[in-house]
């Protein structure tokens, strides 16, 4: 198969997308198949599947019409190495504009960036070039940024026998409640029509699949992140205790991991019992290291490549997840499925997850055997010492997690699963382009 990966970020194992695309794509399961990604940022990819890329900016749209002639960039895998000799200025430029724009969320700029890729002017010789060398044969992404994944969506069901493969990774069709109106209607229509479009949808979590299963009228079934199960538990405790977040500090985060940090300095009374280590790529200000830094207690780390990531949540003796017990953010994540879940539960370690059981993430951990949920924060210091005090229970609770992530979640049962079900669509007699556009209203 032939596979076409569409993402607005770049595929770098280091962001969320990066990783867990490579988590479903890299490895011998997809031995014999052949990979594309057209993404839509000035960044290098990174990652360790071998892929044909071609990248296409706002920028570059905007800067072709002038010249009348739209063309981006090119490469393969082999060659990105060659590339990374020469600095990237462009891709730190444009994502520190982009960093820019999300912190004024400044609707009317948001509004010119769709309408630029509304444009098709992207879908030109260029753009047919890279598709008739790769010849895509399914779709793959996540079911975001509708300005540009619809119109990418319906070219291919007009040119080609693609199949269309989304995977639900968010409540994006919710979230543009919060939008101006007149972002807000184009952006769900052309957000439905995406998934109406598709032949295989997924969602992230079984909450989330649910919700758009009755939102769209649609069959959704539930993909999570593989484990990779390779490393064997460390059979022993560090002295003192190592607690681990590895993440970001979105959506109000740093608020129970500060909890977490309280609760260990005054555990820590009577000499050091245990330490909190927080490893995160977060733009860290003053106000959040004063929340997150206790002198001999709790340390930010800063970021790390996500193998060293494994390493050390191997190296831990509990791995957390946390999730906000504000309205707000519980509101904003409530469907999402965290993937640092999956990396907590390959850890080896004992699981702690703290936050609202609302969240699916946190629900999931429940189900979990030999995990520790708090899901109330006024015990979240009672509930951490009882953790430490209890050190001896961990083997037995680590070893009924790793049979549940085993029997759930291997990586390559995961892998196999996806692709039994690529080569599925690509076996049936599936939608044509005109019943399709019907149930569109094209």
């Amino acid at each position: 198969m032939n596979i076409l990966v569409f993402s607005e970020a770049a595929w770098n194992d280091e962001n969320s997308f990066g990783n867990t695309v490579s988590n479903f794509f890299y490895g011998n399961v997809w031995k014999q198949d052949s990979f594309s990604n057209f993404y839509a940022r000035k960044k290098m990819p990174n990652n360790k599947v071998s892929v044909s890329y071609c990248n296409l900016s706002a920028v570059d749209i905007l800067k072709g019409v002038f010249k009348f002639h739209i063309e981006g960039k090119q490469f393969t895998s082999e060659e990105i190495q060659k590339m990374r000799t020469v600095k990237n200025t462009a891709g730190e430029k444009e994502q520190a504009q982009i960093n820019k724009l999300h912190q004024k969320k400044n609707e009317f700029v948001y509004f010119w960036h769709e309408q630029i890729w509304r444009s098709r002017l992207r879908l030109n010789k260029y753009f047919d070039r890279f598709l008739a060398k790769n010849t895509p044969n399914v779709l793959f992404s996540f079911a975001a940024s509708p300005y540009i994944l619809w119109p990418l969506i319906q070219y291919l069901k007009k040119h080609t026998q693609c199949k269309i493969v989304l995977l639900i990774a968010d409540d994006v069709f919710g979230s543009y409640d919060r939008c101006t109106f007149y972002r807000r209607v184009s952006l769900k229509r052309e957000f439905a029509k995406c998934i109406l479009s598709a032949d295989k949808l997924y969602g992230i979590s079984d909450e989330m699949s649910e919700l758009y299963a009755k939102r769209f009228s649609r069959s959704v079934a539930t993909l999570y992140k593989g484990c990779d199960l390779s490393m064997e538990p460390k059979g022993f405790l560090n002295h003192p205790l190592r607690f681990v977040y590895a993440g970001n500090l979105f959506w109000g985060r740093d608020d129970p991991l500060s909890a977490v940090a309280d609760a260990l300095e005054r555990i820590n009374d009577s000499g050091v019992k245990a330490v909190l280590e927080i490893y995160t790529g977060a733009a860290i200000t003053e106000e959040v290291k004063k929340k997150l830094e206790r002198p001999g207690v709790s340390r930010i780390m800063g970021p790390r490549p996500y193998e060293e990531v494994k390493r050390i949540m191997h190296g831990a003796d509990v791995v957390l997840h946390v999730e906000s017990f504000e309205q707000q953010a519980i509101d904003t994540v409530r469907y999402s499925f965290s993937t640092k879940v999956i990396d907590c539960l390959q850890s080896g370690n004992q699981v702690l997850g703290i936050g609202p059981e609302k969240v699916s993430s946190i629900a999931y951990i429940r189900k979990v055997p030999g995990t520790v949920v708090i899901d109330d924060a006024s015990e979240i210091e009672a509930a951490i010492s009882s953790l430490v005090k209890n050190q001896a229970l961990f083997a037995k609770n680590v070893e009924s997690t790793r049979d549940f992530a085993q029997k759930h979640h291997e990586i390559e049962a995961v892998q196999e699963s996806l692709r039994n079900s690529f080569e599925h669509l690509l076996d049936k007699d599936n939608w044509t382009y005109e019943n399709f556009a019907n149930q569109c209203n094209i």
